[in-house]
């Protein structure tokens, strides 16, 4: 009996005695969650800073008629439209324009009614013969290659050539008839340059070699005319290319002609 009480103490000691104690759980660390993806739109390139605008094209009229004095040229490239083919062409070539420009001046230096001789052709001609398809500078010129070949017309310009010679900061032009010295810079911008002129630049092919430049074209070639020549009685029929001596004695009847050849 009394052992049976002893393990019963036993028992219950050790279900009421305390439990030894347990180190502490740390707390558990909050589960940090990725953040949610983001969706990303797609993102446009940054649209090109526009170029600037190109400069407005030069018109060799306007030019002319702001510089004065070239009232002559001007009615010759309306009349021609020769102003249209230069503006024409500085939009499409990339070697740009130089053109001569012959003031009033150096119009009226020509012999009375030369222009009105000129066919329209020939007036077309004359105009482009001042129109070289290549822009040049002054500094350039020095350098160039003569001859220079313009857009007179031909294989290439070549029936119409100028060609240009230097000294310092002169610069004189040459057709083969006449001469000419740039006075002023008119215009320049790269692409068109418009250089005053004293004289009218004359080619050889309208206007003949060595003539001089105050003078008209040289006269087309015609078939020497007959011409009676007659007294009392006719006494024959002479050229105009031969030399005719006519002696006439006043008071005499008739007509003594002799040839000279």
């Amino acid at each position: 009996m009394k052992h049976q009480f002893i393990v019963l103490a036993l028992l219950f000691l050790i279900n009421t005695a305390p439990t030894s104690a347990q180190p502490a759980a740390s707390p558990t660390a909050p589960m940090v969650l990725p953040p949610p993806p983001v969706s990303l739109a797609p993102v446009s390139p940054a649209p090109d800073s526009p170029s600037p605008p190109a400069p407005p094209q030069a018109h060799l009229l306007k030019i002319l008629q702001k510089a004065g004095g070239f009232t002559v040229l001007i009615k010759l490239l309306r009349g021609t439209h020769v102003s249209d083919q230069v503006d024409s062409e500085l939009s499409d070539l990339n070697d740009g324009i130089t053109f001569f420009a012959p003031d009033d001046a150096a119009f009226s230096a020509l012999k009375a009614g030369t222009l009105n001789t000129l066919s329209n052709e020939q007036q077309v001609q004359l105009l482009q013969f001042h129109m070289v398809p290549t822009y040049l500078t002054m500094s350039q010129f020095q350098t160039v290659s003569n001859p220079l070949m313009t857009r007179a017309g031909g294989v290439g310009g070549k029936e119409f050539p100028l060609n240009v010679t230097t000294k310092g900061d002169k610069v004189s032009v040459f057709t083969g008839v006449d001469g000419a010295s740039v006075t002023k810079t008119l215009f320049t911008d790269g692409k068109l340059a418009v250089y005053q002129v004293d004289k009218v630049l004359l080619p050889v092919s309208i206007f003949s070699k060595g003539e001089d430049s105050a003078q008209g074209p040289a006269p087309p070639t015609k078939k020497p005319a007959e011409l009676s020549v007659s007294g009392s009685s006719e006494v024959g029929k002479v050229k105009t290319g031969d030399v005719v001596r006519l002696v006439v004695g006043v008071g005499v009847a008739g007509v003594v002609a002799s040839l000279g050849l």
